[in-house]
């Protein structure tokens, strides 16, 4: 293994944790080839967009046998390149339903994109073009249900996500209730 000394101590922790982890890693993992198969044959594939949130972790709310593709973005928004990979997951697994999970107390709600670009373009001038064409889905906690809604619709809008169900939820994150919404 390379040396790690260079590395910040949280980088090296993960690594440390990694090798006790592979150390005990179960030699019987399926094989893609054989999850493809399962999830084809039973229409039990399932994907769920959600927030890079350390608190939100769907294997914690959902359950840890949850199975399911799991896309991970700033505020669990359905963008061009989630829907890219749900395109491609369904080609993988022909999955059936996609849910879309926001939940409260979002950074999202913390910030404005007008606030985020203008502390990028501060930290890092010269990328000032390129941070200009981001959007970063900022919200305000009282529009939860509603961003839940409009990246909801997103995906059923979608062509190439035609039969796929969605469903939308909002994770409570001070009670770990995940609330199926209604639309």
């Amino acid at each position: 293994m390379a040396a790690t000394k260079h590395l910040p101590q949280r980088v090296q922790d993960i690594i440390a944790k990694n090798e006790v982890f592979a150390a005990s890693y179960p030699a019987a993992v399926p094989k893609m080839v054989d999850m493809r198969a399962r999830s084809r044959s039973t229409g039990t594939g399932l994907a769920i967009i959600t927030c890079m949130d350390p608190r939100v972790v769907p294997e914690d709310y959902f359950g840890p046998d949850l199975r399911a593709a799991v896309l991970r973005n700033a505020g669990g928004h359905a963008r061009p390149d989630t829907i890219a990979s749900l395109v491609l997951f369904r080609s993988l697994s022909d999955f059936k339903t996609v849910a879309v999970v926001q939940h409260t107390d979002c950074g999202a709600t913390h910030l404005t994109d007008d606030q985020i670009t203008r502390e990028a373009k501060e930290r890092t001038p010269k990328a000032a073009a390129e941070i200009d064409a981001m959007h970063f889905g900022c919200f305000k906690e009282q529009d939860l249900e509603n961003s839940v809604k409009v990246n909801v619709d997103i995906l059923r809008a979608t062509t190439a996500l035609e039969g796929v169900q969605v469903l939308g939820f909002v994770l409570e994150t001070e009670t770990g209730v995940a609330r199926l919404l209604d639309y």
